[in-house]
């Protein structure tokens, strides 16, 4: 476990973890750039746009996040000193009658299969609101717990990201007032979570850093990458051990498609981006043995 984790680090306990997991996004970017493409012609588009962010962005992380239904060209773009985690979740999951959110494990995949494709570990993301239906809670804290069971089973880390979602018509500002039910749910060591994904959430991001029995690191939400910097500068000072982020660093690239050149341009101007975010982590992150 502490070889995996230590892998996806820079060997000293901070994370500059490069997302490249995303799915419906960039299956999105494809499909409204070229219209006459077909579902299949669209997934070797993504594909390719995947494995060319790892080529140009993944030497400047000490890991990097894949899924496995797009990520495999990216696959031979891994960084040698880079660790891997692969992502557990399908982007699909269900809504019940009243719009509250089930997580699902990607059909045929797990954590097993994540591992024997060569991951250091993998990651699940659960939608989560502590006032949501109990049967609701129990399904994600069951899956949570599951996958925590074969992250101690297979010696690997488990890296939970967690995060709440308005209902209809709510307002998004609501959600802060469940982070206290989500800390408690989640921050119990059994649950053998080795890393926390977590939200910028300013004001809350101390009681992150308290409660959890395990270090976080930051998501990038959407975040332009300007925003980010100053948002995981902040995050840092709260404790938060480094970042896991894509799209604040290569979305604004992958604008550039169907021109090829000039998304690979643009990436590599976003070099540049991911240096400051690791120039931060030096700054403000003290070394730690894992």
């Amino acid at each position: 476990m502490r070889l995996a984790l230590r892998r996806l680090s820079d060997g000293e306990g901070r994370f500059a973890l490069l997302a490249v997991d995303q799915r419906p996004p960039l299956y999105q970017l494809v499909a409204r750039a070229r219209p006459g493409l077909d579902a299949r012609a669209v997934w070797r588009e993504v594909s390719r746009l995947k494995a060319l962010v790892m080529r140009v962005l993944g030497p400047w992380a000490t890991g990097v996040l894949l899924d496995p239904l797009y990520g495999g060209l990216a696959l031979a773009h891994l960084p040698r000193e880079a660790g891997l985690l692969l992502t557990l979740e399908d982007h699909r999951f269900r809504v019940d009658a009243q719009g509250y959110r089930l997580s699902r494990i990607i059909p045929r995949w797990g954590a097993e299969a994540a591992l024997r494709a060569g991951g250091d570990g993998f990651k699940l993301l659960l939608w989560y609101r502590p006032d949501a239906p109990e049967e609701v809670r129990v399904h994600q804290l069951a899956l949570a717990w599951r996958v925590g069971r074969a992250s101690r089973k297979w010696g690997r880390p488990f890296v939970l990201e967690l995060l709440p979602y308005p209902l209809a018509d709510e307002d998004p500002s609501a959600l802060r007032e469940a982070w206290e039910g989500i800390l408690r749910d989640f921050a119990d060591p059994g649950l053998g979570v080795a890393l926390y994904k977590l939200p910028y959430a300013p004001g809350l991001m101390e009681r992150f850093s308290e409660r959890l029995p395990a270090p976080w690191v930051l998501l990038s939400g959407g975040l332009g990458p300007g925003d980010f910097l100053k948002a995981l500068e902040e995050a840092l000072r709260a404790g938060a051990r480094g970042f896991l982020a894509g799209r604040a660093f290569w979305l604004e690239a992958l604008s550039a498609y169907p021109d090829l050149e000039a998304v690979e341009a643009r990436l590599l101007a976003a070099r540049e981006w991911m240096q400051r975010a690791s120039d931060l982590l030096r700054a403000h992150v003290a070394p730690q043995t894992l």
